[in-house]
């Protein structure tokens, strides 16, 4: 989802481990390591996932570190899924199933034949299968040490923020509004459990 281009949901945010002092020199090969790839030909995977360029989704070359408008670092993270669907998957299976029962002569296969012939088509179909692309705008700023991420999902989020500490190998956690006013708090000396039992209606009112 484009931050940049329109409204969008997202989740924010902050850094739980620091920022390297020499991160300008480490990650343009971090980005280019875990870069958008795709798929190979031979591969049976379900998933490609990487960074492309914010203002254009098929590239992931960032040539002269375009990404980089200090203070903020702006990617995109692009999944790309491709599945099987269940009753073509059953019925190429079974298919499957016949030839080798007419090939060996057989009157059933076991349970565990029919499992390898599943995974085998499954592996066979999924390299034919036709990818759908999902995008994720990415904003950090590098020196609040907080990241802005175009989804809402905890699903993509979980999965986002995975990906985040595989790359950087810095951990983030989700920046709630508990949290900021926590913080808020306590950069004026005073503790945050000051917010503990506070309740709120949708109305904003104090209940």
């Amino acid at each position: 989802m484009g931050l940049i281009s329109g409204s969008s949901s997202l989740t924010r945010y902050i850094l739980e481990d620091p920022l390297p002092e020499n991160y300008l020199e480490i990650f343009p090969g971090l980005i280019d390591r875990y870069a958008f790839k795709g798929f190979d030909e031979s591969s049976d995977a379900e998933k490609a996932i990487g960074w492309v360029n914010i203002l254009d989704m098929f590239d992931h070359n960032f040539n002269r570190m375009q990404y980089l408008k200090e203070p903020y670092l702006a990617l995109t993270w692009r999944i790309d899924t491709r599945n099987v669907p269940a009753k073509a998957l059953k019925q190429f299976s079974l298919e499957a199933e016949k030839k080798v029962i007419d090939m060996e002569g057989l009157e059933f296969l076991p349970k565990g034949k029919r499992n390898e012939i599943r995974e085998m088509t499954k592996a066979s179909l999924i390299k034919r299968a036709i990818p759908v692309a999902k995008t994720y705008d990415v904003i950090w700023n590098l020196e609040k040490n907080y990241v802005l991420f175009g989804a809402a999902s905890h699903k993509v989020c979980d999965e986002f923020a995975s990906f985040f500490h595989k790359c950087f190998n810095i951990k983030i956690g989700s920046l709630y509004p508990w949290l900021i006013a926590a913080r808020a708090l306590d950069k004026k000396g005073k503790q945050p459990e000051l917010l503990e039992g506070l309740n709120y209606s949708i109305t904003g009112v104090k209940e």
